[in-house]
This record gives C-alpha cells, sequence and structure tokens, in this order.
C-alpha cells in the first residue's frame, strides 16, 4: 500500500493533537498514525516508504521516535479530549474502568526491558514486554485511557534495599542467585511481599502489575474526580490489596473475578471451603442455602441470560464480605462457572454481571490493537517503544471516533460509493479503498500532464516494492 495523502480520518482528527509537536513533528505524527491505520509493512521504514508525494529523510522520522521531543501524556490527554468531544464516544453514567494486561510478544531479547515471561494462552515462555491497561467501556464504545509498560524487576536492588532495611535475607539464596536463578526470584519474590508491608518505600525499585493498575486508576481519579466508575477486574488483579485500596482510598466500587481454588466460608457449617466444593453443592442440589436464580441483563442493547447463585460470603484474605456471584450459561450448570466478587453487598446479581460483562472489551482491544501494529514494533530504544505504542493508541481511538461520526462516515461513504460499516476491520480497508483512489487520482493528472506511464511508474516502482 502506498499513499498520496493521509486518509480521511486521520486529516479529520489529527487537528486535536496539532499543539503537541512542531511544525515537522506534526507531520510526522500524521504519518504514523496513517500507516498505522492502513499498513501492512508497520516498520518505521516501511511506514515512511508508503507516502510517495512527501518522501521525509528515514533518519529524521526515527529521530522523530528515539528523542521524543514531545510529551507523550500531552498526547494521551489530546487523544481523550478528541474522544470526549463525541456523543458517542465520551464517558456515560453508566461506564466501567476494566484492568487487564497484554503480552506484546518479540522474537528476540535485544530491546530495552524485554523479560521472560510466561505466556498462559499458548503455555510457554517467550520474549515480551507486558502492557497494562485501564480501559473504558459502555453500551456505545470503549477504548484505552490510560496504560503503563510494565518494568522487569531488579531482584539484586531489592534484596539490597531490605537488608539494609533490617529485613533478613537469607546468604545462602543470595550466594547461589546466579546458579539458581529460579529460586532465587522465587524466594526474593515471597520477601519483597512480606517486607513491602513494613517499608512500602520500595515500590519505588519494583512495581508489581497490580501496583500500577493501581497507579493507573489513582491518575484516572485526579484527571475525573466527577466520575465514580466502578472497576471490572480479572482474576490476575482480583487481590485483596488492590480492591481495600480502590475502595477505602478511592471511594470506587469493584466487581473482581476468583478463580475456583479459592476459599470462602461455607454458610452451611461456618467452615471454608473451596469454590469447586460449592459449585459441586449447587449442580447436586444438596443444600437449601445454595439456590440457582435465572438472572437476565443488558449488555450493548443485547439481552444476556446467566443462572446464578448469589449470596454475601466471607473469603479468605478479604477483610470484609464480599457479595459473591456463581453464574453459568447452561440452565443444568453442565458448563463452567465464573466466579465474581463485589464490595457492594446490596447489588443484584444482574447489575454485578453486567459490570463484569464490561472487562471483556479490553481483550478485544488488545487483538484489535495488535491488528494495528501494537506488538510490531522493531524499534528497540525504550522511548521509540513508548512513541510507536502511543500512536498505535491513536490510531485506534480515532477508528472509535470515526464509528460514531455521521459527518465523517457520510463523506466517506459518498466518496467511495459504497455502503459502511462500523467495524475497525472495516474502516481500515476502507481507508485503503480510499488510497487506492487517491493514487489512481495522481497517475491522471500526471498523464494529463504529458508524463508517460512508463516515467510515473518508475517513480513508484521503489515505494510499491518495498511496502
Amino acid at each position: 500500500m502506498i499513499l498520496v495523502d493521509f486518509p480521511s480520518i486521520v486529516k479529520k482528527y489529527a487537528p486535536y493533537f496539532e499543539h503537541c509537536f512542531s511544525p515537522e513533528g506534526f507531520e510526522h505524527f500524521k504519518k504514523a498514525v496513517s500507516g498505522f491505520i492502513v499498513s501492512d509493512n508497520k516498520t518505521l521504514e516501511g511506514i515512511n516508504r508508503m507516502f510517495v508525494e512527501s518522501p521525509r529523510n528515514q533518519a529524521s522520522f526515527n529521530k522523530f521516535f528515539n528523542c521524543q521531543n514531545f510529551n507523550l501524556e500531552q498526547v494521551n490527554q489530546a487523544r481523550l479530549d478528541m474522544l470526549h468531544s463525541i456523543p458517542g464516544t465520551c464517558f456515560k453514567e453508566k461506564g466501567v474502568l476494566g484492568v487487564d494486561n497484554c503480552l506484546l510478544k518479540h522474537y528476540g531479547r535485544h530491546f530495552d526491558n524485554i523479560y521472560y515471561h510466561f505466556d498462559y494462552v499458548h503455555k510457554c515462555y517467550r520474549w515480551a514486554h507486558d502492557l497494562v491497561t485501564l480501559h473504558y467501556s459502555d453500551d456505545l464504545t470503549d477504548y484505552p485511557v490510560l496504560y503503563r509498560m510494565w518494568d522487569p524487576p531488579n531482584w539484586d536492588a531489592v534484596a539490597d534495599y531490605l537488608r539494609k532495611k533490617g529485613l533478613v535475607i537469607n546468604e545462602e539464596h543470595w550466594n547461589n542467585r546466579h546458579d539458581q536463578p529460579q529460586k532465587w526470584r522465587n524466594y526474593i519474590r515471597a520477601r519483597y511481599k512480606k517486607g513491602r508491608k513494613k517499608y512500602p518505600d520500595v515500590i519505588e525499585i519494583y512495581k508489581t502489575k497490580n501496583l500500577i493498575a493501581l497507579d493507573l486508576i489513582r491518575e484516572f481519579c485526579s484527571m475525573y474526580p466527577q466520575c465514580n466508575f466502578p472497576v471490572a477486574l480479572d482474576t490476575g488483579f482480583t487481590s485483596a490489596e488492590l480492591c481495600e485500596t480502590l475502595t477505602g482510598e478511592l471511594g470506587l466500587d469493584y466487581v473482581g473475578t476468583l478463580r475456583e481454588d479459592q476459599y470462602v466460608i461455607d454458610r452451611d457449617n461456618n467452615k471454608e471451603v473451596l469454590l469447586k466444593e460449592l459449585v459441586r453443592k449447587l449442580r447436586e442440589g444438596a443444600s437449601a442455602q445454595y439456590n440457582v436464580q435465572k438472572t437476565v441483563f443488558t449488555y450493548r442493547g443485547e439481552k444476556q441470560v446467566r443462572y446464578a447463585y448469589f449470596a454475601n460470603h466471607r473469603v479468605r484474605s478479604f477483610n470484609k464480605k464480599q457479595r459473591l456471584v456463581i453464574s453459568f450459561l447452561r440452565e443444568d450448570l453442565s458448563d463452567q462457572p465464573k466466579f465474581t466478587v463485589t464490595n457492594r453487598l446490596d447489588w443484584r446479581p444482574s447489575g454485578i454481571l453486567r459490570i463484569r460483562r464490561h472487562r471483556w472489551p479490553v481483550e478485544t482491544y488488545h487483538q484489535e490493537g495488535k491488528a494495528e501494529g501494537l506488538e510490531e514494533y522493531q524499534v528497540r530504544n525504550e522511548k521509540a517503544i513508548q512513541t510507536y505504542i502511543a500512536f498505535v493508541v491513536v490510531a485506534y481511538s480515532m477508528l472509535k471516533s470515526t464509528v460514531h461520526d455521521p459527518d465523517l462516515l457520510s463523506g466517506i461513504q459518498q466518496r467511495l460509493q459504497t455502503e459502511t460499516n462500523t467495524t475497525l476491520p472495516f474502516l481500515r480497508r476502507l481507508m485503503k479503498a480510499e488510497g487506492l483512489i487517491q493514487l489512481f487520482e495522481y497517475i491522471f493528472v500526471k498523464m494529463q500532464k504529458g508524463e508517460s506511464m512508463e516515467k510515473i511508474f518508475q517513480g513508484l516502482a521503489p515505494n510499491i516494492a518495498y511496502v
């Protein structure tokens, strides 16, 4: 794909970001975002070569990413202002915040802050960056609000800090840390967890993904104090510490997810049992205490039906009682249940399950964001990686804005003489079609001025061959 002009989506929304850049930087920005929307080759060189009429020096384009002579927080705020200028994408009363992380996988380890993560989807270890995202969702739209890369731990620095504070670090583990790295990591991770309660400043050396998520939520509350959205959490982020900070410090409600091996207090005998044991009781109908009811809620205009048990329970590690919902898709309870908890003991299961359902769009965003190039970067400098991800998020948000912009959609439809739908993949294909029409017009104008087809294609061939 080659372009002779910026896509209409970029031309419509780029002015929101103009104040963030110098004039030359603004041209680089528009080129980058255009590339993330329409280019199949999302490397910096591939994007730079995509433009025929306004080619820029490759070194200048690379420098724009690597030196980052602009403020990414300002760029993100401009992105949010853009989204809030459109009724369909602004915050709404029944909005939900979701938290999730995503592995941005790479081959090779020669990237700043890359780490050898376990991939729970493919059940293997691989080199990747870990991106933590705070995502907004309502019945009309969803998009990332804030995001941050997880920094790999420096366990030696953590050990030194804790030892200076007086926490005992086993000398044998310390001396064998290079020969037995996995054993050392398991040990120091446990010491870090214990030491952080007594010496909270250790988080300045290393922050877990849960602490990064908490920082993002705090930042959101500071930016939008009038918004009191509930926070939907998956199993990886449903910790007592995070949940209790949300309610105690920030005054936010949460809907979290538990695993089946979590312990709760059995209402029959007041003893701790595993959640999977409660599921057995539900399926057998062995106790009058555990009744399942049909529960209906609406998600994005569609009726959703679940079969749910709900009651208030004590949950291990949580200081206060939780509203527990065990939900099934099938009436005979034969499918895998979902275990949901919230601090709101008075909420009905329909409302709880609706909020929980709004956590899923962050998963969809990670899939669609990767189609825009979220994990395709080949830049290795930390600043360049941050810039790359920020501009991918901008491209994604521009597409989300277009979905709710009838004037822009109508203009695209009239120009291309085609019906439009509002899925992001279709919008990307429309921008490619628009680019193709512009290329035809460009060739036609050149020929009208007397240039031969052979000469025109000699100028285009290097770009076509590369991209």
